[in-house]
């Protein structure tokens, strides 16, 4: 029956170990001079508060509001038009939300895992829409909302039809794509103003290298949500179990893998990646003088994380395909990619927090 199309997708996935145990300790090839401690951070905090994250924030908080109206305008009358529509505003929040992961901390942390945790649990989500009662802040729901949730639920079908009578035709489902942006928009929402009045000032003033310190709070989240991305968004689907590949592909481990734009969104998380390093027009991480003095294999380090993004970001360029179709006849493409994403996890977990001075403290057993 056409009405079954809507949730003719019964894939479901064993939660992925997100954070695992085992302490890293820190070690490094770089050449550092002795460091110096005289190096005022105000002015760095201030200009990535100010001018990176905050405005990162605002885009996110404005994008999401309008996926939130786009869905409510789809539910309300549901047809082709207002469905693509939706479809578009999914894509610039997504977009718009690779530029504040790497910010986990302060209100804001846990709320990748809340908001995009992929790949989603397909079974959970048909099962909350056909039921009707569900939690989405339950921890059974980790996997049945946020990025992901939109992702299947609008784009499962190729036939755009076929979505819009699934919607209309099941009783809970504009229920059900309401309750998930709103969720996202509201608690993407309630970070931004967090930091649009209050936070921006403790983070500015937070100056030092301690533990609670806004630069090792910062290099933490980075470090920890660079990985994810050498790990999750390319590594998983490659088959990888850390760094030992098992031959076993699954393109279904893709971030958005339904609208089919992890391509997009990885270029998207790397380019905010370097905005951060560089600090756009001001002070970046690029500027400290640690960083600067700092070599990697003969070369200054604030140089050499720079051409690493740049690499990165080519490397993804590179492939002349979509991911899902890369994996299959493109692979080794895609193997390049995650190496060159590797290099870039050692420059920042290792060599960029050695030459700062902070202590990368988060748990992990992934491996570098």
């Amino acid at each position: 029956m056409r009405n079954k199309s809507f949730l003719n997708l019964n894939f479901s996935f064993p939660l992925s170990p997100f954070f695992l145990f085992s302490f890293f300790l820190l070690t490094t090839t770089t050449g550092c001079k002795e460091k110096k401690t005289d190096f005022d951070r105000k002015p760095l905090l201030e200009n990535l508060g100010n001018n990176i994250i905050v405005p990162a924030y605002r885009n996110a908080h404005e994008k999401t509001q309008a996926l939130k109206n786009a869905i409510n305008a789809f539910t309300a009358a549901p047809d082709v038009a207002k469905l693509q529509a939706a479809k578009l505003a999914f894509k610039e929040a997504y977009m718009a939300w690779q530029a504040i992961e790497s910010y986990d901390f302060a209100k804001a942390t846990g709320l990748s895992y809340g908001l995009n945790n992929f790949p989603p649990d397909t079974a959970k989500i048909q099962s909350n829409i056909l039921s009707g009662t569900y939690n989405l802040g339950e921890a059974g729901n980790i996997r049945a909302k946020g990025f992901p949730a939109l992702d299947y639920l609008l784009f499962q079908s190729p036939n755009e039809q076929l979505t819009v009578d699934g919607v209309n035709n099941f009783q809970y489902a504009k229920q059900y794509l309401n309750d998930v942006a709103n969720d996202i928009s509201t608690n993407i929402t309630s970070v931004y103003d967090d930091w649009n009045t209050s936070h921006i000032n403790t983070f500015i003033n937070a100056t030092g290298l301690d533990i609670g310190g806004s630069v090792s709070i910062l290099c933490n989240s980075w470090a920890q949500y660079t990985e994810r991305t050498r790990r999750e968004r390319v590594g998983n689907a490659l088959g990888y179990v850390g760094l030992i590949g098992t031959g076993v592909t699954n393109e279904k481990l893709y971030e958005a893998f339904y609208a089919n734009y992890s391509k997009e969104l990885l270029i998207a998380n790397l380019q905010a990646g370097k905005n951060l390093f560089t600090g756009g027009a001001g002070t970046g991480f690029d500027d400290y003088p640690q960083v600067k003095e700092a070599t990697f294999q003969g070369v200054p380090l604030n140089e050499e994380i720079a051409n690493q993004y740049d690499k990165c970001i080519a490397a993804a360029n590179a492939i002349n395909t979509d991911f899902r179709t890369a994996l299959v006849n493109d692979k080794q493409k895609m193997e390049t990619l995650f190496l060159e994403l590797k290099k870039l996890v050692v420059l920042v977990k290792v060599d960029l927090a050695s030459a700062v001075g902070v202590t990368i403290s988060y748990l992990d057993n992934d491996g570098d």
